[in-house]
């Protein structure tokens, strides 16, 4: 056997690894831990939004809710376990992407003029913002357990900062908020028309399969009402040259409270974000995950 016949042997032996790691059971029941992660995220960080909304103290981001996890007794583990969590559910993904259900190998249309072949591409680019969403979060927690975490919105600041440096870097910050903003209405969108419900498996108990139709939707509208937030500023500091202004989650929840009625607008999205986290929790239980 030649190097060639080497090297394809060995790609294929990992092609057939990866596609068992995608179907492997055992592997997504442990990703599911993810779900409860970002959903205990979530709730920390509506809670928060609430507090700073009534006034009180807080960094409203997910750096902030995950110190909050860590000033609690055993909470050092939790975020070790939530670490895990989130990065096996980012794992998982990115298998299902490439080798598992989301895939556009195998049979069936995956052209993207065509209707079927659409579908196929936007359940892989799903799947794949899912993964980068995931590791996003689980990368928060590393720094935590590393580190000792860090100021989120600062650190926003200074990556648009950076990035509106360099040559065409403020068009490129308007671009990235328009997409935000997108995404969120995608959520809230998705909220109201109940496209989440195809990847559950609906409860046979009426109260348990009225709680997650119920979080879901209120839960998909803060989550979409906090990333319109978060593009809009985004836009906001890019248009007006200074995206020093541009301080993350925490930055656009708070100039939403500054706004009209925003006091009452933020204890909603707060509200919200409490509800999705909750609905994640619920997803952990009741997912396909297909």
């Amino acid at each position: 056997m030649d190097e060639t016949d080497k090297l394809k042997s060995a790609a294929d032996s990992a092609d057939d690894a990866a596609q068992e790691a995608a179907d492997s059971k055992w592997f997504e029941r442990v990703a599911r831990v993810g779900f409860v992660a970002n959903g205990i995220v979530h709730i920390i960080l509506g809670a928060t939004a609430v507090a700073v909304g009534l006034g009180r103290g807080g960094e409203a981001d997910q750096s902030g809710a995950v110190q909050q996890m860590a000033a609690q007794p055993f909470g050092m583990v939790l975020i070790v376990l939530c670490l895990i969590g989130c990065g096996l559910m980012a794992l998982w993904c990115v298998f299902n992407a490439f080798f598992g259900s989301a895939s556009l190998r195998g049979a069936g249309m995956n052209a993207p003029q065509h209707r079927q072949g659409r579908r196929r591409w936007v359940e892989f680019i799903k799947t794949i913002v899912s993964a980068v969403a995931y590791a996003a979060v689980a990368l928060t927690f590393a720094q935590s357990v590393i580190g000792g975490g860090s100021d989120s919105g600062k650190t926003s600041s200074q990556a648009s900062t950076t990035l509106a440096k360099a040559p065409g870097g403020l068009y490129i910050l308007a671009a990235i908020g328009v997409v935000i903003v997108m995404i969120g209405i995608g959520f809230c969108i998705a909220g109201i028309r109940l496209k989440w419900m195809d990847e559950l498996r609906m409860p046979r108990k009426a109260p348990v399969s009225t709680l997650l139709i119920a979080t879901g939707i209120i839960g998909y509208l803060g989550k979409g009402a906090t990333l319109l937030a978060v593009g809009a500023l985004v836009v906001v500091s890019a248009m007006t040259g200074d995206p020093e202004e541009f301080t993350g989650i925490d930055g656009a929840l708070k100039a939403m409270r500054d706004q009209p009625f925003g006091t009452v607008l933020m204890l909603a999205v707060g509200a919200g974000l409490v509800l999705y986290g909750v609905f994640l929790s619920l997803r952990a239980r009741y997912d396909r995950m297909d």
